[in-house]
């Protein structure tokens, strides 16, 4: 008798919102964004992602998002951000509003490139279930491209939440 086939792996959304709220991910992917400037929907690709990526496979991850992060997710980012202490002489009950509408937009953008990621990996063949080994050598060589090489104590202690 054959053993029962594995589950399949999650949808990149549906597991990058279960990893995003265990406890500690949210600040190692914030400080690997803010200090170490990696786009945090590559860093948890690399997570997802069950199999060890070849350079090729990130380079095109790299590729696909880099326009749509530039152009779109970082400039909302940072209007967000920039209107958290409000805005005077503004109201702040309106500033905050707007805020708010911004991101949602700013995880909607998100979410979308998260759909072109996933489409990227299910083009290449089937995904594996996640697991530290892989997630640890991707985030390495997420790092050599970015040239984050600083961020390795982050990059581990991520993966580590894998587990």
């Amino acid at each position: 008798m054959s053993p029962p086939p594995l589950p399949p792996a999650p949808d990149f959304w549906s597991f990058s919102l279960d990893f995003y709220g265990r406890p500690g991910v949210v600040d190692t992917c914030l400080e690997l964004q803010d200090r170490h400037g990696l786009d945090v929907n590559l860093v948890l690709y690399c997570c997802w992602r069950g199999d060890i990526l070849a350079q090729g496979q990130i380079q095109a991850a790299i590729d696909l998002t880099a326009p749509w992060r530039t152009e779109v997710v970082q400039p909302l980012r940072a209007l967000r951000r920039r209107l958290k202490p409000g805005f005077p002489p503004f109201p702040d009950a309106e500033a905050l509003a707007l805020r708010k509408r911004i991101a949602d937009a700013e995880l909607e953008a998100e979410r979308l490139q998260q759909q072109a990621l996933d489409a990227l990996a299910r083009n290449e063949g089937p995904i594996s279930l996640p697991s530290r080994q892989a997630a640890a050598a991707n985030l390495m060589l997420l790092a050599a491209f970015c040239q984050a090489g600083d961020s390795t104590g982050a990059l581990e202690q991520l993966a580590g939440h894998l587990d």
